[in-house]
């Protein structure tokens, strides 16, 4: 019954739990990594090695900076616009900037992922190092409130009202009809 209660949509800002933060880390990272694929196939097929240890690097890091600037300028990246959470800045609650944006990946990057042990170590929300550090939080905006805009409904994630979903068909039901 608690949890239920926890997870009404609410006007106050709720922070993103460890689970969804992990489930949009892995979102990302498979986004950054959907190109090695088929270029992994396409140097296979014609022979180039260097397709594999030149052109895979390059299509990684141009898919990593597109995420970035995307995450700069709207606080979004592909996971989160997936699962409904939003990095802003502490300060004014507005989107973070390239720079900060740059300086949380780095601090991520730099420490092999150990800065957000915080985040996975505690079972309440919190934000980990390279959060704290950038001057960012993550937020769950199909949970609380979104600074920057409306409430949006998130695509990967079960519906806010967990009670039963009702299906209505698009074609009326025939009361001439008999099973």
């Amino acid at each position: 019954p608690g949890t239920l209660a926890a997870a009404a949509p609410t006007n106050q800002m709720v922070a993103a739990g460890r689970g969804v933060r992990c489930c949009c880390y892995l979102l990302d990272l498979a986004a950054a990594l959907s190109p090695a694929l088929p270029l992994a196939v396409a140097g296979a097929i014609l022979g180039v090695a260097e397709v594999v240890y030149v052109v895979m690097p390059v299509a990684f890091l141009a898919a990593w900076a597109w995420m970035q600037i995307w995450q700069g300028f709207t606080g979004l990246s592909f996971g989160k616009a997936m699962l409904g959470l939003l990095l802003i800045r502490v300060a004014d609650q507005q989107a973070p900037g390239l720079a900060a944006t740059l300086t949380r990946s780095g601090i991520f990057a730099a420490t092999f992922g150990l800065a957000a042990l915080p985040v996975i170590a505690s079972p309440v929300p919190r934000d980990g190092l390279h959060d704290r550090v950038a001057g960012l939080t993550l937020i769950d905006t199909s949970l609380g409130a979104n600074p920057l805009a409306p409430r949006r409904r998130t695509s990967l994630r079960r519906s806010i009202d967990r009670g039963l979903n009702k299906v209505h068909s698009p074609v009326p039901p025939d009361p001439a009809r008999r099973r």
